[in-house]
């Protein structure tokens, strides 16, 4: 089995922000590394050292193509990782996670609180759910629309977070087609929204900077949490926790964490201890989730991959890809 996965760099140049890597689990090796940068637009002016614009994001296979987003752009790749073709839009601005529907694909445009559905075939926009200017949403949430030129080319506008950071900013980053409607995770509300009823099925203050959404049947919602680096199960009818999947117990992590540490405190110095290094370097910070078969992929940082047993819970492997807490798992999917 192959895994592709994504990496951000934090506070590193921005055209050494991430890479999207091919993975063979069973040798635990790296087959190929792709650099994965924002260049059409080119966004090497990024005022934000944490991440913004860096990184490889949501990752899906179709077929024979691994599709994977950067910060405004959709990178279609085979599955050596041979670049084939991009696809973009004025909207893409801020893209997460992202979900195969069909012939089509959701991304989340996570600077604009937008979830927006594009023909693979041509980029053709679709559908569009804008959350902050439903009447259900503003009126539960207490929400605001964000003042934007939808017309216009927005992948330059909104680098600085105080062009759209605010008390109505959702960060919305994950978006999934579940059972013929459309869900999203609003992390700084808590909440898992039905979009297309307008609805709010899960409220958990634990979901607060949480990423990731992954629903299968018979109605079961997979979400990390990410600053626990816990992996939650929700039931979707009812909106209750069934399961928490604590990875900060499972054997290994705790000597990475120390490896990390190390790593850090030999490279960085006294400014280890400084605020500036619990911004841009984060350990045990959760991000990257797959479902395979019986099987639980989830990422976190440093740069690190463990499989879990979907029913048991329990540890069964883990590739460890970095020490360095400054490079963290984004996007992630088997295939």
């Amino acid at each position: 089995m192959h895994i592709y996965f994504g990496t951000v760099a934090r506070a590193a140049p921005v055209s050494e922000g991430g890479s999207l890597f091919k993975l063979d689990w069973e040798t635990k090796s790296i087959i190929r590394e792709v650099p994965n940068v924002p260049v059409e637009p080119s966004l090497y002016h990024d005022p934000n050292a944490r991440g913004n614009v860096r990184g490889c994001r949501g990752i899906r296979i179709v077929g024979e193509q691994v599709i994977a987003a950067d910060y405004h752009t959709l990178n279609f790749f085979d599955r050596d990782l041979n670049l084939q073709r991009k696809m973009t839009h004025g909207l893409m601005v801020g893209l997460h996670e992202t979900h195969v529907s069909g012939a089509s694909i959701w991304v989340t445009s996570t600077t604009l609180d937008a979830a927006l559905k594009y023909r693979l075939e041509d980029g053709e926009l679709e559908a569009s759910y804008w959350p902050r200017e439903m009447p259900e949403f503003q009126r539960e949430l207490d929400l605001e629309p964000l003042a934007i030129d939808k017309t216009v080319d927005n992948r330059l506008n909104y680098l600085e977070q105080s062009t759209f950071r605010g008390p109505s900013h959702l960060h919305l980053n994950a978006v999934c087609e579940f059972r013929g409607e459309v869900y999203a995770l609003f992390h700084s509300r808590c909440v898992v929204a039905n979009l297309s009823k307008g609805t709010i099925v899960i409220q958990d203050e634990k979901l607060k900077h949480a990423h990731n959404l992954i629903m299968e049947e018979p109605g079961v919602v997979y979400i990390n949490d990410t600053h626990r680096t816990v992996v939650r199960q929700y039931d979707l009818a009812s909106g209750q926790q069934i399961r928490a999947i604590d990875i900060k117990k499972m054997r290994g992590i705790k000597s990475l964490l120390i490896k990390s540490a190390a790593h850090a405190i030999r490279e960085m110095g006294v400014s280890f201890f400084g605020s500036k290094r619990k911004a841009t370097a984060k350990p045990l910070y959760l991000r990257g989730l797959a479902i395979h078969g019986d099987y639980i992929f989830a990422g976190f940082s440093p740069a690190t991959i463990v499989c879990i047993d979907k029913s048991s819970g329990q540890l069964v492997g883990y590739y460890f890809h970095s020490t360095d807490m400054r490079v963290c798992i984004h996007g992630l999917t088997c295939g």
